[in-house]
C-alpha cells in the first residue's frame, strides 16, 4: 500500500516574484473594492429611481382611481343622458306624428271648410234668385192689392150711395140702414153709430142678448119677406109682428129714450140676419 507523504514543504524563496505577487494582491483588491463602490453606487441610484418609480406608480395608481371614479360618474351621466335622449326622440316621434295628423285634419278642414263655402254659395245663389222672385211676385201683389184696394173703394163708395133713410115703425126718422153685409161693414166704418150683429133661430126659446135689446124670433115668413119677433127692452117685452125685411125697427131704449133700431136684411124658413144700432154710449136691459 502506498502511505501518504506528510513532509511540508519547503518555504518559498525571495525575489521579483513574491512582490509582483503582492502588487497583483494589491490590484485585484482596489479592483474589487472599486467594482464593489461602484455596484454601491449603482444599488443607490437604483434604489432612489426604484423609491421614484414607487411614489410615481403611488401617484398614478391614485389618479387612476380617481379617474375611474370621474368614468363611473362620467358613464352614469351618459346613461342619463342617453335615457334622457331617448326620451327626447320619443317625445320628438310623437310631436312630428301630432303634427302630421295636425296637418292632415287642417287639410281636411280646408278641403270641408271649401265645400261649406261653395255649398253655402250655391245656396245663397238660390235664396237670392228666390228672394228677387219673391220680391217680383210681392211688386205684383203691391199692384195687385193697390187695384184691389181701388176697386174696394170704389164698391164702398157705390154701396154708400145705395144706403138709405126711411121712417121706422114708430115714426122716427131713422138714420141710414143697411140691406146687405157690405152696407152694415160701410156703416161700422162711419163710426156714427154702434152695430150689433145677430142671426137668430125661431127654435131657441131662450131670448139673446143683442146690445142693450133681448130678442126671440118667433115666426118666419120668407115668402112674404115677414117675421114676428118679441123684444125685451126696459123690463118689459114687446112683440113686433109682421115686420118686413130691411124695415127700421124702433125702441126707445133707457131714461133718455136712446133710439135703438133693428134691421133684419135676410132670412130663410127658420132663421133672420140683421143687426141693431144704438147711440155710442151704453144702455142696459134685461130679460122677464
Amino acid at each position: 500500500m502506498f502511505q501518504e507523504d506528510t513532509t511540508p514543504p519547503p518555504p518559498p524563496k525571495g525575489g521579483p516574484s513574491a512582490a509582483a505577487g503582492w502588487w497583483l494582491l494589491a490590484a485585484i483588491i482596489a479592483v474589487a473594492a472599486g467594482g464593489f463602490f461602484w455596484v454601491r453606487t449603482q444599488n443607490q441610484a437604483l434604489a432612489q429611481q426604484l423609491a421614484s418609480v414607487q411614489k410615481q406608480a403611488a401617484t398614478q395608481a391614485t389618479e387612476l382611481d380617481g379617474l375611474r371614479a370621474r368614468l363611473h360618474v362620467s358613464a352614469s351621466e351618459l346613461e342619463r343622458l342617453a335615457a334622457s335622449a331617448n326620451s327626447t326622440r320619443q317625445q320628438v316621434s310623437q310631436t312630428q306624428a301630432q303634427l302630421a295628423s295636425a296637418r292632415e285634419q287642417t287639410q281636411s278642414l280646408a278641403q270641408q271648410t271649401a265645400q261649406n263655402i261653395a255649398a253655402v254659395k250655391q245656396d245663397t245663389g238660390r235664396q237670392l234668385g228666390a228672394i228677387n222672385g219673391s220680391i217680383s211676385g210681392v211688386q205684383g201683389d203691391v199692384s195687385t192689392n193697390k187695384k184691389a184696394i181701388a176697386d174696394t173703394k170704389a164698391e164702398l163708395e157705390a154701396t154708400r150711395a145705395k144706403l138709405k133713410s126711411t121712417i121706422g115703425d114708430l115714426g122716427i126718422q131713422s138714420g141710414l140702414i143697411a140691406t146687405t153685409r157690405d152696407q152694415l161693414t160701410v156703416l161700422e166704418k162711419s163710426g156714427q153709430r154702434a152695430y150689433y150683429q145677430f142671426s137668430l133661430d125661431k127654435h131657441n126659446k131662450k131670448p139673446v142678448r143683442v146690445g142693450a135689446l133681448w130678442l126671440r124670433l118667433r115666426k118666419v115668413d120668407p115668402k112674404h119677406g115677414k117675421y114676428n119677433v118679441d123684444v125685451y127692452v126696459n123690463d118689459t117685452r114687446i112683440e113686433k109682428k109682421d115686420k118686413y125685411l130691411d124695415e127700421p125697427v124702433q125702441f126707445l131704449v133707457g131714461s133718455d129714450h136712446a133710439l135703438n133700431e133693428l134691421v133684419v136684411y135676410q132670412m130663410d124658413k127658420n132663421t133672420v140676419t140683421g143687426y141693431v144700432s144704438a147711440p155710442k154710449y151704453r144702455h142696459t136691459g134685461s130679460a122677464n
